[in-house]
């Protein structure tokens, strides 16, 4: 699981492993702020996880995200 409370400068409001609403699981994770968002899922297809971002302010803070995002996708990973 993320352990930081942070991404892209920015409080971390959810981290998801289920829907809202139907709490459905989205086979995966999704982490939240204020300004953006990614999420990580296995492949279907290959032995890798696929990361999903968006920003709401730009470039920039998007490449923050996406960095930030697969340094705690990794961290988490190895954990186990």
């Amino acid at each position: 699981m993320v352990r930081s409370d942070t991404l892209a400068g920015e409080a971390i409001r959810d981290k998801l492993t289920r829907a809202p609403g139907n709490s459905a699981a989205i086979g995966g994770l999704k982490v939240v702020t204020e300004n953006g968002w990614f999420a990580a899922r296995p492949s279907g297809t290959e032995d890798i996880y696929k990361i999903y971002a968006e920003s709401f302010l730009g470039a920039d803070h998007l490449a923050r995200i996406q960095e930030e995002a697969r340094a705690m996708v990794t961290a988490a990973l190895q954990a186990g």
